[in-house]
């Protein structure tokens, strides 16, 4: 029996996160994808327990197909960095997208796609960073490391208000992904 090793930190990057700027008028309406601009804004967290319920039994699946000794270890580690940041904030300076959950790093990319080589300003690990948005209009936001992958797809609702991060984490010790998603509601509007 392999002891489970600390898990990448982008593996549990949640929920992603979401794209932020100070000054989110910055990006010009009449050069931004009209599909990224929907996206600018603040949201706060609106998925109650119902959200955090659905992620421990998402852990739980996954977790229960590992050796029942490094069961606790790997539930802690994947849920403590997945639990839902209280606000994702999405914005779009100079062509980076930038997403920011307070309390943790922020991540910036180009909005075109092209990956980056971003370290984790604590722990040093490494990641490639792709932020985009897809063709279905989903903004999304992808770290590979050397033994984990994380995508967050930030998908709005209809209404423009409502927002559903969804998160599959994919890694070497995990013996299936983990798949989740965080709900979230728009609290301040895009600057167009």
């Amino acid at each position: 029996m392999i002891p489970i090793q600390r898990l990448p930190w982008a593996c549990c990057l949640l929920l992603g996160g979401a794209l932020v700027g100070h000054d989110l008028s910055v990006a010009r309406a009449d050069t931004l994808d009209p599909k990224l601009q929907r996206y600018i804004g603040t949201y706060r967290y609106v998925g109650g327990d119902q959200d955090i319920e659905a992620l421990d039994a998402a852990i739980e699946e996954v977790v229960s197909q590992m050796n029942f000794l490094i069961r606790g270890i790997a539930r802690r580690r994947l849920r403590a960095p997945n639990l839902p940041s209280k606000r994702v904030i999405v914005s779009v300076e100079e062509g980076q997208i930038q997403i920011d959950r307070p309390g943790q790093p922020e991540v910036s990319a180009p909005a075109d796609g092209k990956p980056i080589t971003w370290r984790h300003p604590e722990d040093g690990d490494v990641f490639e960073v792709r932020h985009g948005v897809d063709a279905q209009g989903a903004l999304y936001q992808r770290f590979a490391g050397e033994r984990s992958v994380s995508r967050n797809r930030f998908v709005l609702g209809d209404d423009g208000e409502s927002l559903t991060i969804h998160t599959v984490i994919t890694a070497d010790r995990l013996p299936a992904p983990l798949r989740f998603k965080m709900s979230y509601q728009r609290v301040e509007p895009s600057h167009s």
